[in-house]
């Protein structure tokens, strides 16, 4: 959020509950996830959070994606794009049962992302366990670094 420095002066008192108004309004809206002492504009809220590390010669992207069933998970690989699609649907409430408070959301999603390389699309394996989906993508093998030999004469 922007935190002024209030110090004196009729202005600055004026615009400190401008701040916390907007500071609720982000809070309520689910905006960010951030402390409130992090600047607007550093972070931003993306689902799901992806990680991808290189392993031998294939790349595993891990993502947090808890209380979504796998039925409901659609993840295409085309050239070096990886695409993640879903849905999470609503909790269903009983009778006369209502929200205290609401900060999960549901709906739909999707995340792509590019890839260093190209990868065998034909051999992406993905698995889901725990809330945490892992995807492992073996990298093409063109795009795999050849070791050449080196001749004397």
């Amino acid at each position: 959020m922007f935190y002024w420095n209030v110090r004196r002066g009729p202005m600055w008192s004026e615009l400190s509950p401008i701040q916390r108004s907007l500071d609720d309004l982000a809070r309520k809206m689910n905006l960010t996830t951030r402390a409130p002492f992090e600047p607007w504009l550093t972070t931003a809220y993306i689902f799901p959070a992806i990680n991808v590390v290189k392993e031998g010669n294939s790349y595993v992207a891990t993502a947090e994606i808890p209380g979504i069933n796998s039925e409901d998970l659609e993840i295409k690989v085309e050239g070096d794009t990886l695409s993640i699609k879903g849905e999470r649907k609503p909790e269903e409430l009983g009778e006369g049962v209502s929200y205290h408070r609401k900060e999960r959301t549901s709906g739909t999603f999707q995340r792509s992302l590019t890839l260093p390389s190209k990868v065998e699309a034909n051999e992406v394996k993905a698995r889901y366990a725990e809330g945490v989906l892992t995807i492992t993508l073996p990298i093409e093998k063109s795009a795999q670094p050849k070791q050449i030999s080196v001749t004397t004469e």
